[in-house]
C-alpha cells in the first residue's frame, strides 16, 4: 500500500471518527451548554430530554425541550421534536441551506404583565452590562446573507397569550396550529419563485385557514394571500378587548372568506387589493344594564374589488337581515347612543394629517347593492312626563349602484311603517360626487294622538287625527327643493274644555314649493272643509280655547341678533279656502249663558303672501239663525294695511240673541231684522290708519218686549241711508234716518213698576241703596266733574235729515185701583241739520195728537251731538182733558175730576250745560167731582190749594221757572219740576201766604206787613203788599182774608211814649202856624228844628196835667229841656191797654189800606182776636199778620 493511500486512509478513518464523535459531543455540548446558559444567564431552567446530530447527514435534532417561567416550573416554551437538516449545498452555494425544519407540537405560553411588560421581557434585557463593543475595522461592503429554508413544517402547535394587564385578564388561544412552507429563501435561483405557505389553526375556537404565494426577496414583492376563518365569536373578543367597551357584545358569529394581493412595480405606487365574502350572524349588542341595543340575525357583505392604497373600493353586495335597534332617552333626555359613545371617545389631539390628504380625497366606493330587509327600530322616551313607546318595522331599504365615483346615479326605495299604522316611502336617485338626489316621498297614516307626550308641556289635552304628506324632494349644486308637495291632515280633533272642541273633516295643502336657498316658500291651495268649533267664554272670563294651552312658563332671554340679520323666509299662498264651518260660542259669564251659532262660514281668499305684501282678493259668507246672510267681498294688502271690502248683512235675525242681553236687562227682542250694505277702505300711513265707509243701514220688522212680556217698541223700519265716513279722524255723515209705522208702550204694572225703567230694576235698586249710603260729592269733585273731558275736537257728525213718520205712543198705569190708558196718535215730523259743529242747529218740528184730540208740537233748535249740547226747543201741548186723569187724583188726592182741560207752553233752553226752562201751565175749569176713599190719598188740603190757584176765570196759572247745571248730579228736570208741583199743595196747607206769593209775578212775601215801632200807620215801603193783596183778593174771589194785628212787648211801649211826645209838639206847633203854613199839611207832616225844639217842649210841659215841681210861690220851676222831656216820657201811659189799642189800630189800618183799593172785598176782610204779644215766626215783632182761607 502506498504512502499516499495509507495518508488518505488515516485521514478518512480520522475524519470518520471525528463525525463518530460529534454524534456524541454535539448533542452532549448542546444539552449542556444551553442548560448551563440559560441557568447562568436567567432564572429560567431548560430541560433537553434528547438530543441526535447526524454528521453525515447534517441532521439536528432535538426533543422534549422546555424552557420554564422565571422561578417556576411551568412552561415558556416546548416543543416535543425539533428537526433541522442542512443542505451540503450551503458549502457550493455559500448560503445557509436548511432542507428540511421540523417542528412537532411547539407550545409557546406569552403574558402581558403590564405596558411593554412581558414574561420574556428578561430575555431583553441580557447583556446590558457588557462592555461596549469594539467598533469592527471597516470591511468591504458584502452582499446580503443569502440563505435557503425548505420543507418548514410545524404540527400541532400551541399558542397561550394571558392579557394580565388589561382588566379582564383575557386569556386568547391558538390550538392545531398547522403551518406549511415549501421553500423559502434569497437565494439567486430562488429570488424568481414564489413562497407558498399554508396555514391552518383554531384562534379561540375559530376555525382559520390561509394559503398563499409571495416572492419575498423579488423587487416586485408579489404576495397572494387566500384566508377564511369561520365561527368567530365576537362576544368573546368584545369581552377581552384591551379597553373596555361602551357595550355589551351578548353573540356574534364572524365569517370571512378573502384573496389579498399586493404588488410593487417600478411605474405605479403599491398595489394592495382585497376581494371576498364576509358574514356576520346571531349578532346581540345590550347596554351595560342588560338593556338590549341592536340585533341581527344576518348581515352580507361581498368585496368585489378594493384596492386598499388608491381608496378604490367595490363591494357587490351589503345585505342586512331583520337588524333591530333600540334606541330610547333618559329622564335628562340623552339619548342612548350618545351616552355609551360620548364617554367612550379617547380625548386626544387630531392626528396629524397625511400628506396628500385633505378636501377632495373622498374614497371611490361603487355598492352595487345594498339591501336591508324587514328591519326594526324601538324607540323609548323617558324624558317626558307620559314616557312614549314606538315601534317602527318592516323597515325595507334597496340601494342600487351607489357610488362615490363622479356623475353616478344610484336608486333608492325605503320603505317602513309603525306600529301606530304609519306608512313611510321614499324612492327615487341619489348620487354622492356632486350630492345630489331625486327622491319622492309620502308618507301616510300619521296619527297625532299617540304623539302627544311631546306636546304635553304646552298642552293639557291630545290632538287627534292622521296625516298624509307627499312631495318630490331634489337637491343639487347645495340647494335642496321641494316639488309637489301635499299634506293632508284628517279628522283632526282639537279639545278645548268639556265638550268645547274643533273639529275638521279635512285640512289639505297642494302644489307646494319651497327653495332653500332662497328661503321660499309657495303653497299652491290651502283648503279647510267641514270643520266644527264650540267654544265657551267661562264663567271667570276666561275663552274655553285657551284652557287648551299650558300656563307659559319663564324662558330665559335668547339672543335674537342672528334673527334680526336673517334673511325672512318669504311664503305665497295661491288660493286659501275654508268652509262650511259651523261656529258654536257660548257665553257662561252671563247667567242666561247665551249660545251664538253661525253656520255655513265661508272664507275664499287669494294671492296671499309673508312677508311680501301682495293684493288679495277674498271673500267672506256666512249663514246666521235661519234667514241671516252675511257676506264679505273686497281685497287686502296686509302690509301697510290697504283693505277695500263691501260687507252685505240680509236678514239678519235680531231675535237670535236674546239670550246675549245681559241678564239684568229684562228685554226681549221678539223680532227683528238687520240689513246693510257697507262699503269700506282702511288704509295704513305710517302709526296712523286711515280709512272710509260708506253704505245704508236697516233694520225691518223689529219688536222689543219688556220684562212682562208686553210689546215695549216697536216699528215697521228704521232707515239710514247715504251713510259715509272716516276712520281718523273719525267723522261720520248721514243723509237720512227714517223711522216709520213705529209704537213705544209704556206701563205701569200693578206692583208699580215702569217696563221702560225695570229693565235694570235690580241693578237700579242696588244703585238707589248705594246712592242712600254715599256721600254727597265736595263742590271741588263737582266743579272738576264738570270740566271738559277732553280738549280734542269733537268728531265730525252730520245726519241731513231725522224723519219720524206714523208714530204711536201708549201709556198704561195698571197699578191704580182703576187702569188709566191714554195715547198719542200720528207722531211724526222732521229734525233738520244734525251735526257736531257747535256753529250748526237743527232745525225741529214734531207734532202729534193725544186721543186723537189734543195736539202737541215741539218746534226750535237743537245740537245734541256738539261738544257742548245746545237746545231751544218749544213745546206746546193744547187741550188736554183731565177727566180721564180720575185713576191718578182719586187715588193720590182723594177727589174725582169732574172736568178740566191743561194747557203746557213749555220752553226750554241748553247751552254751556246750563238748563233754563220756562213752563208755563194753565188749567182751565178744573173741578173736583166726589170725594174718594184712598189710603194712599194726601192728607194736604188739595181743594183749598186749588181755590187758591184759581183765578176769577176759574183758570189756574202757573209759571214754573228751572234752572240748572246738567253736569251736576243733584240736578235732575223731572224731579225738580215734581218738587216744584208738590211744595205747591204743602204750602197751601202749612204756608198758604208763601203759595201765594209764589203766584204773584214778583214772588214778594204778603204773609204780613210790618210797623215802625210804636207806631199804627203803614209806611209807604210796605203799601205795596197791600196792593198785593188787594189783588190777589180781586182775582180769587173764594178767598178771604184774616188780619192779625200784634205788638213788640219789649220795644213798642218806649217807642209809643217817644211817639206820643212826637205828638205833643207837633200839636204845639200846629197851633201857633198861620193857615198858610198848614196849607198842604197835617199834624203829622209838622217838623220841628232843633232851635224851636226846647221852646215846643217848655210849651208842652206847661200843658201837662200830671204834678210837676213847684217853687215856694206855687209857679212851676225852670227846668232843663232834658229834665222836661224825662217828666213827660215817664207820664204818659204805655200798658197794655195802650198796646192793644196800638195793635187794633194797625189792624184797621190795614183794612182801611185795602178797601181803598177795591171797596168790595170788605165782606171777606176779616179782624182776628189775637194775643197780641205773641212772637213771630221771622220778621219783627210789630207787625201784622194774614190768613188765607175759603169760603
Amino acid at each position: 500500500m502506498s504512502r499516499w493511500m495509507k495518508r488518505s486512509l488515516i485521514t478518512v478513518a480520522v475524519i470518520v471518527g471525528l463525525l463518530l464523535l460529534s454524534m456524541l459531543v454535539v448533542p452532549w455540548q448542546v444539552k449542556k451548554q444551553g442548560t448551563a446558559w440559560i441557568a447562568e444567564n436567567t432564572e429560567r431552567t431548560l430541560t433537553i430530554e434528547k438530543a441526535y446530530f447526524n454528521p453525515f447527514t447534517l441532521k439536528l435534532e432535538l426533543s422534549g425541550v422546555t424552557l420554564t417561567e422565571p422561578a417556576s416550573d411551568q412552561p415558556f416554551v416546548s416543543w416535543d421534536r425539533l428537526m433541522v437538516a442542512v443542505s451540503l449545498r450551503s458549502i457550493i452555494d455559500q448560503a445557509l441551506i436548511l432542507r428540511r425544519i421540523e417542528i412537532d407540537h411547539p407550545y409557546v405560553k406569552i403574558d402581558l404583565l403590564g405596558e411593554q411588560q412581558f414574561n420574556f421581557s428578561d430575555f431583553m434585557h441580557l447583556g446590558d452590562d457588557a462592555p461596549p463593543p469594539v467598533e469592527p475595522v471597516p470591511e468591504e461592503e458584502s452582499g446580503p446573507f443569502l440563505f435557503s429554508f425548505n420543507n418548514i413544517v410545524i404540527s400541532d402547535g400551541e399558542i397561550d397569550f394571558n392579557d394580565q394587564a388589561s382588566p379582564q385578564s383575557s386569556h386568547h388561544e391558538i390550538r392545531q396550529l398547522a403551518l406549511s412552507v415549501p421553500v423559502i429563501g434569497n437565494v439567486e435561483y430562488l429570488a424568481d419563485e414564489y413562497v407558498t405557505p399554508e396555514l391552518a389553526m383554531l384562534l379561540n375556537g375559530a376555525d382559520i385557514h390561509a394559503e398563499g404565494q409571495s416572492k419575498p426577496f423579488d423587487n416586485s414583492l408579489e404576495t397572494n394571500l387566500s384566508l377564511a376563518f369561520f365561527n368567530t365569536d365576537l362576544a368573546f373578543y368584545a369581552q377581552n378587548a384591551p379597553v373596555a367597551l361602551p357595550v355589551d357584545v351578548q353573540s356574534g358569529i364572524l365569517d370571512c372568506e378573502i384573496n389579498l394581493t399586493y404588488l410593487v412595480t417600478k411605474d405605479e405606487l403599491p398595489k394592495l387589493l382585497v376581494n371576498g365574502d364576509f358574514a356576520l350572524s346571531e349578532l346581540v349588542v345590550n347596554e351595560p344594564d342588560g338593556k338590549p341595543l341592536f340585533a341581527m340575525p344576518t348581515l352580507l357583505l361581498d368585496v368585489e374589488q378594493a384596492d386598499v392604497f388608491k381608496q378604490d373600493f367595490t363591494l357587490s353586495l351589503i345585505a342586512l337581515f331583520e337588524p333591530h335597534l333600540w334606541l330610547s332617552r333618559d329622564e335628562q333626555a340623552q339619548l342612548n347612543l350618545t351616552r355609551l359613545f360620548a364617554s367612550s371617545e379617547p380625548q386626544s389631539e387630531e392626528p396629524p394629517a397625511v400628506e396628500g390628504e385633505g378636501e377632495g380625497s373622498m374614497p371611490l366606493l361603487l355598492i352595487r347593492s345594498l339591501a336591508l330587509h324587514n328591519g326594526q327600530l324601538s324607540f323609548d322616551d323617558q324624558s317626558l312626563k307620559t314616557p312614549i313607546a314606538e315601534r317602527i318595522h318592516g323597515i325595507t331599504l334597496t340601494v342600487d349602484n351607489f357610488s362615490t365615483h363622479p356623475d353616478q346615479q344610484a336608486t333608492l326605495d325605503l320603505r317602513l311603517q309603525t306600529d301606530h299604522q304609519l306608512d313611510v316611502a321614499i324612492n327615487g336617485q341619489l348620487g354622492a360626487v356632486p350630492a345630489q338626489a331625486d327622491l319622492a316621498f309620502s308618507a301616510n297614516g300619521l296619527q297625532l294622538e299617540p304623539y302627544y307626550p311631546y306636546l304635553e308641556q304646552v298642552l293639557t289635552a291630545p290632538l287627534s287625527g292622521q296625516v298624509d304628506a307627499a312631495a318630490q324632494l331634489v337637491y343639487a349644486d347645495g340647494n335642496t327643493l321641494v316639488h309637489d308637495g301635499a299634506v293632508t291632515l284628517r279628522d283632526l280633533v282639537v279639545p278645548f274644555s268639556g265638550e268645547d272642541r274643533f273639529t275638521l273633516k279635512q285640512l289639505q295643502v297642494n302644489g307646494t314649493t319651497v327653495d332653500v336657498n332662497a328661503q321660499q316658500v309657495n303653497l299652491g291651495q290651502l283648503s279647510l272643509t267641514q270643520g266644527d268649533i264650540k267654544a265657551t267664554r267661562m264663567a271667570d272670563g276666561s275663552l274655553s280655547p285657551e284652557k287648551l294651552l299650558r300656563p307659559a312658563q319663564q324662558q330665559p332671554p335668547q339672543t335674537t341678533a342672528t334673527q334680526q340679520d336673517s334673511k325672512p323666509w318669504n311664503i305665497n299662498l295661491a288660493s286659501f279656502d275654508l268652509g262650511p264651518f259651523k261656529l258654536q260660542f257660548r257665553d257662561d259669564t252671563s247667567e242666561k249663558k247665551p249660545l251664538l251659532v253661525v253656520n255655513q262660514i265661508g272664507v275664499h281668499a287669494e294671492n296671499l303672501s309673508f312677508p311680501k305684501a301682495t293684493k288679495s282678493p277674498f271673500k267672506l259668507t256666512a249663514k246666521v239663525g235661519k234667514t241671516g246672510d252675511v257676506r264679505v267681498d273686497g281685497s287686502v294688502v296686509h302690509t301697510p294695511l290697504n283693505l277695500v271690502a263691501t260687507s252685505r248683512i240680509k236678514a239678519f235675525p235680531l231675535d237670535d240673541f236674546n239670550d246675549f242681553i245681559p241678564a239684568d236687562l229684562k228685554l226681549k227682542v221678539k223680532d227683528g231684522q238687520l240689513f246693510s250694505t257697507i262699503t269700506t277702505r282702511l288704509n295704513q300711513q305710517g302709526s296712523d290708519l286711515k280709512g272710509t265707509f260708506s253704505g245704508d243701514v236697516a233694520v225691518h220688522r223689529f219688536n222689543l218686549l219688556d220684562g212682562f212680556g208686553g210689546e215695549m217698541v216697536r216699528w215697521d223700519g228704521l232707515n239710514l241711508s247715504g251713510i259715509q265716513g272716516d276712520v281718523a279722524p273719525f267723522a261720520l255723515h248721514i243723509k237720512e234716518v227714517a223711522l216709520n209705522d213705529y209704537q213705544a208702550n209704556i206701563e205701569v204694572a200693578a206692583d208699580g213698576q215702569v217696563n221702560l225703567t225695570s229693565v235694570q230694576a235690580s241693578e237700579a235698586a242696588e244703585t238707589e241703596g248705594e246712592a242712600a249710603v254715599e256721600p254727597k260729592p265736595e263742590p271741588a269733585a263737582v266743579a272738576e266733574a264738570m270740566k271738559p273731558e277732553s280738549s280734542e275736537p269733537p268728531a265730525d257728525i252730520r245726519i241731513d235729515a231725522v224723519t219720524l213718520q206714523g208714530g204711536t205712543v201708549s201709556f198704561t198705569d195698571r197699578h191704580l185701583p182703576s187702569t188709566f190708558a191714554t195715547t198719542m196718535y200720528d207722531l211724526g215730523g222732521r229734525i233738520s241739520g244734525l251735526a257736531s259743529d257747535e256753529e250748526m242747529q237743527a232745525d225741529v218740528d214734531l207734532r202729534g195728537q193725544l186721543e186723537n184730540n189734543s195736539p202737541l208740537t215741539i218746534t226750535g233748535k237743537l245740537n245734541p251731538l256738539s261738544q257742548d249740547l245746545f237746545a231751544d226747543l218749544t213745546i206746546s201741548f193744547k187741550d188736554i182733558d183731565l177727566s180721564p186723569m180720575t185713576p191718578y187724583s182719586g187715588t193720590y188726592l182723594g177727589y174725582a175730576i169732574d172736568k178740566g182741560k191743561l194747557y203746557l207752553d213749555l220752553n226750554y233752553t241748553i247751552e254751556h250745560q246750563q238748563i233754563e226752562a220756562d213752563n208755563k201751565v194753565m188749567i182751565d175749569q178744573f173741578t173736583f167731582g166726589d170725594s174718594i176713599d184712598s189710603e194712599q190719598a194726601t192728607s194736604l188740603p188739595v181743594a183749598f190749594a186749588i181755590s187758591l190757584l184759581k183765578d176769577r176765570n176759574d183758570e189756574i196759572h202757573l209759571d214754573i221757572p228751572i234752572s240748572g247745571n246738567l253736569n251736576d248730579p243733584d240736578f235732575s228736570l223731572a224731579s225738580t219740576i215734581f218738587t216744584v208741583l208738590r211744595n205747591l199743595l204743602v204750602k197751601a196747607a202749612t204756608s198758604p201766604f208763601a203759595l201765594l206769593s209764589s203766584l204773584i209775578p214778583e214772588g214778594e212775601d204778603v204773609s204780613s206787613i210790618s210797623f215802625t215801632l210804636g207806631r199804627s200807620n203803614i209806611s209807604a215801603d210796605q203799601t205795596h203788599v197791600l196792593d198785593s193783596l188787594a189783588e190777589v183778593l180781586t182775582k180769587r174771589p173764594s178767598l178771604i182774608l184774616e188780619i192779625s194785628p200784634y205788638a213788640d212787648q219789649n220795644n213798642d211801649p218806649e217807642a209809643y211814649r217817644r211817639q206820643q211826645l212826637t205828638e205833643m209838639l207837633q200839636a204845639v206847633k200846629w197851633e201857633d202856624m198861620d193857615d198858610d203854613e198848614r196849607k198842604n199839611m197835617t199834624v203829622g207832616d209838622v217838623q220841628i228844628t232843633d232851635e224851636e225844639y226846647p221852646d215846643v217842649l217848655k210849651q208842652v210841659y206847661k200843658n201837662a196835667e200830671f204834678p210837676r215841681p213847684r217853687n215856694v210861690l206855687g209857679f212851676l220851676k225852670s227846668l232843663p229841656p232834658e229834665e222836661m222831656e224825662k217828666l213827660l216820657l215817664a207820664n204818659i201811659r204805655a200798658g197794655d191797654e195802650e198796646m192793644a189799642a196800638l195793635a187794633k189800630a194797625r189792624a184797621m189800618a190795614v183794612r182801611d189800606g185795602i178797601l181803598a183799593i177795591n171797596p168790595e172785598l170788605k165782606p171777606r176782610l176779616f179782624l182776628m182776636t189775637t194775643e197780641i204779644y205773641a212772637e213771630p215766626e221771622s220778621g219783627p215783632a210789630s207787625r201784622v199778620e194774614f190768613g188765607i182761607n175759603a169760603k
